[in-house]
C-alpha cells in the first residue's frame, strides 16, 4: 500500500506556527502573563480613569474637612503677650537680688521691685555684725547667705575647726540652729556654741531693726 504525504501549503506552516505560539504562551503565563494581555490590562495614559477621578475626589474633600475642621482653642499663654521692659516683675511675685558686704554675700527677697536694694546705713549694719561674729565667736568662721526676707532672715555659715555647721534665724523660728558630724563634744566646742548662744541675742536685735526700718522706708 502506497503512503501518499499530503502536501504542505502556506496555511499549514501558519497554523503549526501560531500552535507553537500558543503552547508556548500557556508554558510561561503563570509566571510572566501575556504580552498581549498586559498592554489590553493597562488603559492609556491620557484617557481618564473614573476610578481614580472618584478617588481624588474623595481624597480632596477629606483634606477640606481636616483643614476647615474647627481645632480646640487654648488659653493664651505669657508669650502670646509683649512684655513691657518697664516691669520687672509680676505682682505679687517675689524677686530678689544680693549684694556682697564684708565679703558675706546677702540676698534680698522683696515683691516690690524698689526694695531689693539696701541703703548704706543698712550695708552698715551688716557689715559691723559680721566683724562681731568674727571677734566674739570666731576668726575662721566661713560664711554662706544672709537671706533677707520682708519679715526673718537667715544666716549660714560653718566653723571648721570644730565642724559645726550653724544657721542663725529671725522671725517665726527665731533660733540658732546646728548640724556636726561627729563633732566631739569638749571646752573648745562647747565654748563656741555658747558664743553662738550670745550672738544669737545681738544678731536677732540688729537684724529685726533693719527690717523694720524697710518696712518704714
Amino acid at each position: 500500500m502506497t503512503n501518499t504525504k499530503k502536501p504542505v501549503n502556506s496555511y499549514d506552516d501558519t497554523k503549526k506556527m501560531l500552535s507553537t505560539i500558543r503552547e508556548f504562551q500557556k508554558s510561561v503565563r503563570p509566571k510572566y502573563g501575556l504580552i498581549g494581555e498586559q498592554m489590553v490590562s493597562q488603559p492609556p495614559q491620557d484617557v481618564p480613569n473614573p476610578e481614580e477621578e472618584e478617588f481624588d475626589r474623595e481624597d480632596q474633600e477629606m483634606d477640606s474637612e481636616v483643614f476647615d475642621a474647627p481645632t480646640e482653642q487654648q488659653p493664651p499663654s505669657d508669650d502670646d503677650f509683649v512684655q513691657d521692659p518697664t516691669i520687672k516683675s509680676v505682682p505679687g511675685e517675689e524677686e530678689e537680688d544680693f549684694a556682697v558686704i564684708n565679703d558675706v554675700e546677702v540676698v534680698i527677697h522683696s515683691e516690690d521691685p524698689e526694695d531689693l536694694e539696701l541703703s548704706d546705713e543698712e550695708k552698715g549694719m551688716v557689715s559691723q555684725l559680721i566683724d562681731d561674729f568674727r571677734a566674739e565667736v570666731s576668726e575662721t568662721a566661713e560664711f554662706g547667705k544672709l537671706e533677707v526676707y520682708e519679715t526673718s532672715a537667715k544666716l549660714d555659715g560653718k566653723i571648721g575647726e570644730i565642724g559645726l555647721v550653724f544657721t542663725l534665724s529671725t522671725g517665726d523660728d527665731t533660733g540658732l540652729y546646728v548640724n556636726g558630724q561627729m563633732m566631739k563634744m569638749d571646752d573648745q566646742s562647747l565654748l563656741i556654741i555658747n558664743k553662738l548662744k550670745s550672738y544669737q541675742v545681738k544678731f536677732s536685735n540688729t537684724i529685726n531693726n533693719l527690717l523694720v526700718r524697710r518696712r518704714s522706708t
